[in-house]
Parts: C-alpha cells; sequence; structure tokens
C-alpha cells in the first residue's frame, strides 16, 4: 500500500512516498514504483490507495497537463478524470474496496506553491488545501506516523535535507509487510525538479529531473 508525506515550503512543495505496489488480489509485491510523478515543470502528482484507479486515467492527464502550466486547469481535469475512473472501478469490482486519495502541487499564476487534495470518499469532488500533510494505507499505520510527525518533527524548519532525512526515516520505521523501507520523492521549485531516493539504509540520491529528455 502506502505512506504518503509531504510539505509546502515557501518556495516549493516537497512529497515523499514508499516504493512499495501489492498486486491486487495476490501476494505479490514490488518495490520500485514511484507514487510521485512530475506531470510537468510546474506541477506534481501524488496518490495512495488503489493503483487500478489511478491507472485507468493517468496518462490522460499527463497529456492534458503538458499543454498547460495552470494548476487549476489540472485539478479540474484531473477531477472529472479521476470520477469516471472511480465509477469504471466500482462498476468492475463491485465487491473491492476502493479507498483512494491524491495530492496535486504546483504554484498559482502569481508564483505562490499549492497543494490540494483529494479523495475516493467524495469521488474526487471536493479539494482540501494543505501545507504539512501524511497519508498510509492501510490506516492502521496513521497513528504512528501522525505521532512520529508531531514527537520528532519540526514542522517551522525550511532546509530540505532535514526533511528527506525525517520523513524517509518515519516510512522506515512502519512495521507492516506493505510499506517498503525504500522511498521516493519530488521537490517541486521554480528552479526546476529534483528527484530523491532513499534506499533501505537511508541513503539518499537526489537528480535534477529533465523532463524533456
Amino acid at each position: 500500500m502506502t505512506a504518503l508525506i509531504g510539505k509546502k515550503f515557501e518556495n516549493g512543495v516537497f512529497i515523499m512516498a514508499d516504493k512499495r505496489i501489492t498486486y491486487r488480489g495476490t501476494e505479490n509485491f514490488s518495490d520500485d514504483e514511484k507514487k510521485v510523478i512530475a506531470l510537468n515543470q510546474n506541477v506534481i502528482f501524488a496518490f495512495a490507495g488503489v493503483k487500478n484507479i489511478i491507472d485507468i486515467c493517468m496518462e490522460e492527464l499527463k497529456i492534458f497537463s503538458l499543454g498547460t502550466n495552470s494548476i487549476e486547469e489540472i485539478e479540474a481535469q484531473s477531477q472529472r478524470l479521476f470520477r469516471n475512473s472511480l465509477e469504471m472501478f466500482q462498476k468492475l469490482y463491485p465487491e473491492q474496496d476502493y479507498a483512494t486519495v491524491y495530492l496535486l502541487a504546483g504554484f498559482t499564476a502569481d508564483g505562490i506553491p499549492r497543494v490540494t487534495y483529494f479523495s475516493s470518499d467524495d469521488a474526487f469532488q471536493k479539494s482540501h488545501p494543505l501545507d504539512f500533510f501524511y497519508k498510509t494505507f492501510p490506516n492502521t499505520e496513521m497513528m504512528y506516523l501522525r505521532n512520529y510527525l508531531i514527537n520528532e518533527v519540526d514542522a517551522t524548519r525550511t532546509d530540505l535535507n532535514y526533511f528527506i532525512i525525517q520523513f524517509s526515516s518515519a516510512i522506515r520505521q512502519i512495521n507492516n509487510e506493505k510499506v517498503s523501507k525504500t522511498a521516493y520523492s519530488i521537490f517541486l521549485t521554480q528552479n526546476g525538479l529534483f528527484e530523491i531516493d532513499i534506499d533501505e539504509d537511508g541513503i539518499i540520491k537526489i537528480v535534477q529531473m529533465n523532463l524533456d529528455s
């Protein structure tokens, strides 16, 4: 499943998630899933929950996002697409759980960072602005993550490296077979996108992203 954590800074947005994906209906999993995705140079997307719902229309959202830098337009399009995706999933798998959330982060036209949260609880039709945020599936791990972030993390800090270390440490300490010890994140800034990989030993690798290559 997923552990997802993020923070809005004055000049950007940082979102991290574990890398484990469990194949529905089986005990199989892989630890190479990037649950934080750059849609374009101005907007990033992250999800937790049922990957099938996300996959149904993810490519269409990516294509749409390449034609606009407006975070508001991308939010509105995502709500239409994922509402339809959820309805399709519910028709195909009426007995299966569909709890899913996603985040969109970007810059408004006046350069202000913006993070918005959407949930399958209301078919992705309500938007919720966020500053400091976290979510786990399974929900049984939410209390642990909440307590760790409250007790161990100083949310007023502004240095990125501090949050890379603290967030990845929080993920590694989740004792659930559906959450990996590895993590992947993207830092969105006005000066570009940076992807950060953290292995199970906490070793950090940072690379500037080039979406044109």
